[in-house]
């Protein structure tokens, strides 16, 4: 298959980049940055000019997108910016992919966009699923959530193209596990409790987009990725008992270090699972 990818010299993109040329993909980049040693063609771009973004699909005419370029670290930017630019740059994707036939899109959505993140709430039930989303008022969550609603018009538009959110947890590239993991479970609860203590490993981002690149889907479909357990030692009914001096409801079952983020649904559609686990070090 012939694929775009957006954003691939990120912290999750050169992952997907190295997954699908290694699956045998035939790969373009479309960037503004350049990492050394990364696979496939690449076409320096400004995503949020619509110009370059047709004329980058006129040169590859691609069968695939996988769209993950954003601004993930919105610290330090004016809210106008972050939202701006990241809505601008999922339109004009979104729009050119339609406009050019690609068959399938997977979009890098994020866990910001279920809310919960940026609020004291917790969910009405732990795991939570795609369809328990809370409204946010951070400007980054409300770009990722919008580039889902602007997924939805364009399969109304588009109807022979496909796209795929995937609402991803925190990426943590496996050559920083301990560096950015480490904290999380010495300074408990602080860093790392908005999100329940959840993350995925970037290898697993990798594997989930090819997974959802490669299968069968339609119209717009919303799926959870993250990693199986938790990224602390406290059994997870307890750290959300002392987070947030509450109980709330588990499902029965549910595993003390199991994370509380439902990727059943990955599983299901796609046969998805993650392989990588901070706990044995792969």
């Amino acid at each position: 298959m012939k694929v775009i990818v957006t954003g691939g010299s990120g912290r999750a993109g050169r992952h997907v980049v190295r997954e699908l040329v290694e699956a045998g993909h035939d790969l373009v980049s479309l960037d503004r940055a350049t990492l050394e040693g990364l696979p496939g063609a690449l076409i320096r771009i400004d995503l949020t000019e619509t110009g370059e973004v047709y004329d980058a699909f006129a040169q590859v005419r691609p069968d695939g997108v996988c769209h993950l370029s954003a601004n993930p670290s919105p610290g330090g930017f004016s809210r106008q910016g972050t939202f701006l630019g990241n809505i601008a740059q999922t339109y004009n994707v979104m729009q050119a992919a339609g406009d050019f036939g690609v068959r399938r899109l997977v979009y890098a959505s994020s866990e910001m966009a279920s809310g919960w993140l940026t609020t004291e709430e917790l969910p009405p039930r732990l795991p939570f699923t795609e369809e328990d989303r809370v409204d946010s008022p951070n400007s980054y969550a409300l770009s990722k959530y919008l580039g889902e609603a602007i997924a939805d018009s364009m399969v109304l538009r588009y109807p022979g193209t496909a796209i795929c959110s995937l609402r991803i947890n925190n990426v943590i590239p496996p050559e920083q596990s301990e560096e950015m993991l480490g904290p999380r479970r010495r300074d408990f609860p602080g860093p790392g409790s908005a999100n329940l203590w959840s993350y995925i490993d970037a290898r697993d981002v990798g594997s989930a987009f090819r997974a959802a690149l490669e299968g069968t889907s339609s119209g717009h479909e919303v799926f959870q990725i993250a990693a199986a357990d938790t990224c602390i030692e406290v059994p997870i009914r307890e750290a959300v008992r002392i987070r947030h001096g509450r109980d709330t409801i588990f499902r029965e079952g549910h595993g003390e270090h199991q994370s509380v983020v439902d990727c059943s649904k990955m599983k299901r559609v796609f046969g998805w699972v993650p392989h990588h686990s901070w706990r044995d070090g792969r």
